[in-house]
């Protein structure tokens, strides 16, 4: 029964100590952690931001004009072209090409997280 406990204490002392190296980056290579080094620039753009350049991308691939005001006269046929749902993902991917960000996440009031590499 004392071999057992000491076994275990053991064991629960060397995945302490590998635990430990391996945050402090000495063993486990340099990937994800707080001790990875990488640093990284963010980018939040609320929701209007965003509507605004898939608005302005769709209005440049299907030709239309944009007022100086930065109006956009989009026809009824283009309804299911720049709803919400089909509009997301050209926005996100626009964002993307831009710069080299990348998406992360949604808050829960509605901006949007980008991240690139320093």
């Amino acid at each position: 029964m004392k071999n057992t406990v000491l076994a275990l204490l053991s064991l629960i002392l060397i995945v302490a100590i590998v635990n430990l190296l391996t945050g402090l980056g000495v063993i486990g290579g340099a990937t994800g952690g707080s001790g990875s080094g990488t640093n990284y620039d963010y980018k939040a753009l609320n929701a209007q931001q965003m509507d605004a350049i898939g608005f302005k991308a769709i209005a440049d691939e299907e030709g239309l004009d944009i007022s100086e005001e930065g109006e956009i006269n989009f026809p009824k046929e283009m309804v299911d072209k720049i709803s919400k749902n089909a509009m997301l993902p050209r926005t996100i991917t626009e964002v993307e090409k831009d710069g080299g960000w990348e998406f992360v996440s949604v808050t829960s009031d509605n901006y949007y997280i980008f991240r690139k590499a320093k």
